[in-house]
């Protein structure tokens, strides 16, 4: 790939990364995928210790507490990965493209 297309390649990534963060800002910071649809932590909080009373309640909210925020740390690193993906590619496909053309070089100066 020459510079040019590597060049439109950033472009379409950073195109990618902008829509990506547009889409994906809004529910960053308290949206989670409990049992496979998307709630905030507070109505997951709500949906799963909001009938309890006492200790009970407190155990329940705790418990709940914890299992949302591991949640919601691996719902922010899959947006973060998703929004990433076409620079991770390239900063992986750039050193073996880097690779290949030395050893052509190599070859054809040998």
């Amino acid at each position: 790939m020459s510079g040019r297309y590597a060049r439109f390649y950033l472009l379409l990534a950073a195109l990618w990364m902008v829509a990506m963060t547009w889409r994906l800002y809004p529910q960053f910071g308290d949206t989670i995928r409990m049992d496979g649809r998307l709630t905030t932590v507070s109505a997951y909080l709500d949906d799963t210790c909001g009938q309890r009373v006492g200790p009970a309640a407190s155990t329940c909210v705790d418990e709940a507490s914890e299992r949302a925020q591991l949640q919601l740390r691996v719902e922010q690193g899959k947006s973060v990965l998703l929004i990433l993906a076409p620079l991770l590619g390239f900063a992986v496909w750039l050193p073996i493209r880097q690779i290949q053309a030395s050893r052509r070089a190599r070859a054809d100066s040998a």
